[in-house]
């Protein structure tokens, strides 16, 4: 719709509430909503806005099937409209009266209506509209089966009644409640809001902006554009006011809300007469039990929900701020679902699970840049080693240009920690009187002439857009190592030096904390042999160098 028009149109209507509008003016209006569906949508918004304020439910009526649904509607933008009354003035420009005008006809000329300036003038002004919206009573201009949301993400979820639900499969305004039995989905509804449903749980998308949840686990992400979304339960009602917010529903009905983000108004009570509303922060949690009557503080939980799911990789993220590489080098997505012992031959980029096979032989590769396509939060492996030419560090081509030249041999390949005895070594691995390498304490190993690189920028998009702050891990030549290990521990981002440590001697170690900024794409791990490393006759130059990553994370802001 044109400014021009639009501004007309509102003019016209804000006349029709206050019954001041012409009968030339009225005829307009009518002609345009006849020719134009979409200055009648917009005329209903605003009659329905209205009509709410003044608590009157004759245009609700027309959308909803339930008394229920209808009084939501009234209490959200009651909560809106206390949020209105209570900010600060903000001064409006003077505006030009003629340039108002510009669209309506010499002959028809309106007033000009300026907006008032105080906040209470304009909370009285709106609260007090009711006449002109008989104009809708008999009007049901909404369809009564509409698409109000779809599914975005879904991970081994199973529903009662054998139905089966996929992605992009939407959800109406009509469907009867569904029963997600197990798994875990992601529903985007259309007015942005994204919604994370965890089975046990019974649920129905009643509009674009509001869910009812019977009993479940629900994790909400609201964007500003779709503030006022809600979840309703039997007991309560969550009303974001721009936030993120976790809400159980236990079978007895009891209800908790955890707010990690903004704000939200929880409005408890199993009738209107008991009601009571709450504004609910950031950091802080509610218990809700007694039919509503019962308002409890609780204990955040703020890594108690899935937060993010992601279908392609099998990602489930529930708040926590750190994710394992180690992990990841051994097949899962940095929470804890890979296996120790499990990584990648640097040499080939093939999956790997370490057996006798890889700790008796020493291979040579190439320094060619392998793209691992098993896992997408690893971008590739390689065996540095600048004596082969330029050595690529990335899928995009990124070059270090101050790789140093090794013989190309390495051992064990990358792993996701271990608890062997391996090479006449061992137990294990271990640093400071740690052990490292297990899921207590989880480690990559990687002896000398082996390097990785992860791709944070897939990683991001697993977690829709969650930042990270920074590379943190304890790196150093395993107390476990046989002798004669002198080896180079470096990290770049993206083929750049972020942090380099030379001649690490076995038992030596050092801390790592590389700040990331969100255009930072590739994380290299790379190992190479000491420049001047001596070994007695008979000795493989790379002997003893059993390096590690001990903790290694990446701390998510």
């Amino acid at each position: 719709m044109k400014p021009e028009l639009k501004q007309e149109i509102d003019i016209i209507l804000c006349l029709m509430l206050e019954d001041a509008a012409s009968d030339q003016q009225i005829a307009r209006l009518n002609t345009l909503q006849e020719n134009d569906p979409e200055v009648l949508e917009y005329s209903v918004d605003f009659y329905l806005v209205a009509a709410v304020l003044r608590k009157s439910n004759c245009i609700p009526l027309a959308f909803f099937d339930t008394q229920r649904e209808i009084d939501e509607q009234f209490n959200q933008l009651k909560i809106f409209a206390a949020e209105e009354y209570m900010a600060p003035a903000i001064d409006a420009p003077d505006e030009d009266p003629q340039e108002n005008l510009r669209c309506v006809n010499d002959a028809e000329r309106l007033p000009v209506i300026k907006a008032d300036r105080s906040k209470a003038a304009l909370f009285v002004m709106i609260s007090s509209i009711a006449a002109a919206l008989l104009f809708f009573v008999s009007i049901r201009l909404v369809p009564e089966r509409e698409e109000v949301a779809v599914v975005a993400e879904t991970i081994n979820s199973a529903w009662g009644s054998g139905s089966e639900v996929f992605i992009g499969d939407s959800f109406y305004n009509t469907d009867e409640a569904k029963v997600l039995e197990a798994g875990v989905i992601e529903v985007e509804f259309n007015y942005g809001a994204r919604v994370v449903i965890e089975a046990p749980a019974k649920f129905s998308c009643k509009s674009g902006n509001l869910i009812d949840l019977e009993y479940g686990r629900a994790y909400s992400r609201v964007p500003k554009e779709a503030t006022g979304f809600t979840i309703v339960t039997e007991d309560a009602r969550v009303v974001d006011l721009g936030t993120e917010f976790g809400v159980q529903v236990n079978v007895d009905g009891t209800v908790e809300l955890h707010v990690t983000k903004g704000k939200t108004s929880l409005i408890a009570g199993h009738t209107k007469k008991q009601q009571d509303v709450f504004e609910v922060l950031a950091g802080q949690a509610r218990h809700v039990s007694d039919l509503g009557t019962s308002v409890q503080e609780i204990e955040l939980k703020d890594t108690a929900f899935a937060q993010h799911i992601d279908t392609k990789t099998g990602m489930i993220w529930n708040g926590r701020k750190t994710i394992n590489l180690a992990d990841i080098v051994g097949g899962g997505n940095g929470f804890n679902t890979g296996q120790v012992e499990h990584g990648i031959d640097p040499g080939t980029g093939e999956a790997i699970v370490l057996g006798p096979e890889h700790t008796y032989e020493v291979p040579s590769a190439s320094n060619a840049y392998h793209v691992y396509k098993t896992n997408p939060f690893v971008d590739g492996v390689f065996v540095p080693n600048a004596a082969d030419g330029t050595q690529i560090v990335s899928s995009l081509g990124h070059v270090f240009s101050e790789c140093p030249k090794t013989n190309g041999h390495y051992f064990a390949r990358i792993i996701n920690g271990t608890t062997q005895a391996i090479g006449g070594g061992g137990p294990g691995l271990s640093l400071n009187n740690v052990f490292y390498g297990t899921p207590e304490n989880p480690a990559i190993f990687m002896h000398t002439n082996q390097a990785i690189t992860f791709d944070l920028a897939a990683i991001r998009k697993a977690l829709q857009g969650a930042e990270m702050a920074r590379f943190r891990s304890i790196c150093g030549v395993s107390q476990t190592a046989v002798d004669f290990g002198l080896a180079d521990v470096t990290v770049l981002v993206d083929g750049q030096i972020r942090f380099n440590r030379k001649n690490i001697q076995k038992g030596q170690s050092s801390e790592i904390d590389v700040p990331l900024g969100e255009r930072d794409r590739f994380l290299t791990l790379l190992t190479t042999i000491s420049e001047g490393k001596q070994v007695p006759e008979g000795y493989n130059r790379e002997h003893g160098d059993w390096c590690l990553f001990g903790r290694p994370t990446l701390d998510l802001e």
